[in-house]
This record gives C-alpha cells, sequence and structure tokens, in this order.
C-alpha cells in the first residue's frame, strides 16, 4: 500500500477585500494531493502486509492532517469569540449612547419649553405695561379734554 501520496498541505489564507476594521480573512485548506497508484502487481505483492515505515507514515499523516483541522477549529472559534466579544462592546456602548440621547433630549425639550414660556410671559408683562401705559396717556388725555370743556363752558 503506497501512502506516500498522503500528505497534508498547509493552510491557505485568503484576504478578504473589505475595509471594516473587523478580521474578516477566508481559511480555505488546500485539498490533499491526489495518490499517484502504481501499475497492478500480482497477487503475490497484494497480499503482504504494509510495512512498518508505510504504517508509522499513514498515522503520521492523519494525524498531520487532524492537526490541521483541530488548529483551524480552534482559530475560527477563537475569531469567533473576539467577534462575539466585539459585538457585545458595540451593542452595550448603542444602548448607553441611545439612554444618553433620550436623556438630553427630554432636559433639552424642557430647556425649549421652559424658555418659550418664560419668553411668553416676559411679552405678555411688557403688553401689560404698555396697556397701563396708554390707560394712563388716554386718562390724561380725556382730563385735559375735560378740563378744556369745562374751562370753555365755563363750569370749572
Amino acid at each position: 500500500m503506497d501512502v506516500s501520496g498522503y500528505n497534508s498541505s498547509p493552510v491557505e489564507v485568503i484576504g478578504n477585500m473589505s475595509t471594516s476594521a473587523e478580521d474578516t480573512s477566508v481559511e480555505r485548506p488546500r485539498t490533499p494531493e491526489p495518490v499517484q497508484h502504481s501499475q497492478p502487481q500480482s497477487s503475490n505483492d497484494r497480499n503482504q502486509q504494509p510495512s512498518l515505515q508505510e504504517i508509522l507514515q499513514m498515522a503520521s499523516t492523519t494525524v498531520t492532517f487532524i492537526s490541521t483541522i483541530t488548529t483551524l477549529f480552534h482559530e475560527k472559534g477563537e475569531q469567533n469569540s473576539c467577534f462575539r466579544e466585539e459585538f457585545r462592546r458595540k451593542i452595550l456602548f448603542t444602548a448607553i449612547n441611545a439612554h444618553a440621547w433620550a436623556s438630553a433630549r427630554l432636559a433639552h425639550e424642557h430647556t425649549v419649553a421652559r424658555d418659550t414660556l418664560e419668553a411668553g410671559i416676559h411679552k405678555l408683562l411688557e403688553d401689560e405695561k404698555d396697556q397701563d401705559r396708554m390707560r394712563a396717556r388716554l386718562s390724561e388725555m380725556f382730563e385735559a379734554i375735560n378740563n378744556t370743556v369745562a374751562s370753555l363752558t365755563g363750569l370749572g
């Protein structure tokens, strides 16, 4: 049994061209190279047990392939946990910002409403003062007219 064709290739990492800050690399393991079979041998060779060297080489290749797979699995798990941690941090940041905005919006609306009401009250007070001044002027004018009429008619 010829197992020399079983060799694991290193993992090829192809970078994604996105501009995000996140690590978005895609890992694709290379496919194992096809096994090169020799010409059929005689029935005597086929019944022969594989040598110890062939068995060890086959086990070593299998262990290398399994370790490559587990390494990829652990790396992807680490990437996922980093992504989850970053995602949780961003969600918390967004929630805090939304709460701060909602609180600030209420305070801002309250301040704007207060300022609007104070301006309205101030305008009403000014209008009332203007009306009092007008009443005083009208009263003075009517008093002057009454005095003039009284002095003309001789009543006063």
